[in-house]
């Protein structure tokens, strides 16, 4: 009965008055049908969960909104996941979605949290990907921050190679490397083709190859840093790192580069296939060495999904 809050009951009306005798038609749009999927759903995740800095936690059916989300950590991630999001990383399809989910990430053991700043999000598409995603790689960095120069990179053999060299008693010596940085740009928007990084000898003997390869066309006109990553590799004294331009097809680019050694360090240029030592010069950007990754975390989901 309306009187005592029956109407709120599925498949209840809720109608009174009218008279004795009197036909009473509805259409059916006031009778509430609840949806399914009301309960909590629960996801459990770990550390080697974890795949390219993201954590896959739930697919959203299409027409399904995600209405809240409680974590409860049981056991603390090691690294890197002090500012991490849940959302949709690569696409937001009409989601709305948190900044930054907890300031405390997955760090401290917390137990049913519930993320306060997350809001409502709806899939306007089937099969929509729900991320916990910003997680941040362990490591120390060597960076040289100056500049005042460039060094060209061309699709032809003229020039094909920036490489700084690194001498005993670097920082680097003795570590294992898994990144490099390098600033790039490309004013006549003309370069095709591919830059990958390596790492040589100090006669040019290939040691390792980055896991990632940079599309020139990709490549703006005013400098940006871009990072390639390398499988773990220990720096010997006399070890180069590279930025490599043999599979660019036309055009050329320019990597930033400072007027002065960096200390126990020299840079070389691969010209015409022979390497040519530049006194004075050093590559500008940040190599990242001992890299370390999750070892260790635990962490429970709950999910409200309403279709």
């Amino acid at each position: 009965m309306a009187s005592d809050g029956g109407y709120l009951d599925e498949g209840v009306t809720g109608i009174t008055g009218g008279s004795v005798g009197e036909v009473l038609t509805n259409d059916g749009t006031d009778i509430p049908v609840w949806s399914t999927n009301k309960e909590l759903t629960k996801v459990t995740k770990s550390y080697t969960d974890v795949s390219s800095l993201e954590m896959e936690i739930y697919t959203l059916p299409e027409d399904s909104v995600l209405a809240n989300v409680f974590t409860d950590v049981t056991t603390s991630f090691d690294v890197g996941s002090t500012a991490v999001t849940v959302g949709d990383s690569g696409d937001p399809n009409g989601f709305l979605e948190t900044s930054d989910w907890s300031s405390t990430g997955l760090k401290q053991d917390t137990r049913g949290v519930y993320v306060t700043n997350f809001q409502g999000m709806r899939s306007i598409d089937a099969n929509t990907p729900i991320v916990a995603y910003g997680f941040v790689a362990g490591g120390s960095t060597f960076t040289q921050s100056n500049t005042d120069n460039a060094e060209n990179l061309y699709s032809t053999s003229v020039r094909t190679e920036v490489c700084q060299l690194y001498q005993a008693g670097q920082v680097l010596i003795g570590e294992d490397v898994c990144k490099a940085s390098w600033f790039i740009r490309d004013t006549a928007g003309t370069a095709t083709g591919d830059l990958k990084a390596y790492i040589r000898t100090s006669a040019g003997v290939l040691v390792a190859t980055s896991t990632t390869v940079l599309d020139v066309s990709t490549v703006t006109a005013g400098y940006l840093e871009y990072t390639f990553d390398f499988p773990a590799t220990t720096m010997v004294a006399d070890y180069m790192i590279c930025l490599n331009s043999d599979d660019m097809t036309a055009g050329s680019v320019d990597v930033q580069s400072y007027n002065t050694n960096i200390a126990n360090g020299l840079m070389y240029l691969q010209e015409s296939g022979v390497y040519v030592l530049k006194t004075n010069r050093s590559v500008t950007g940040t190599v990242t060495y001992a890299c370390s990754s999750l070892t260790q975390g635990a962490v429970d989901f709950y999910l409200q999904v309403v279709d």
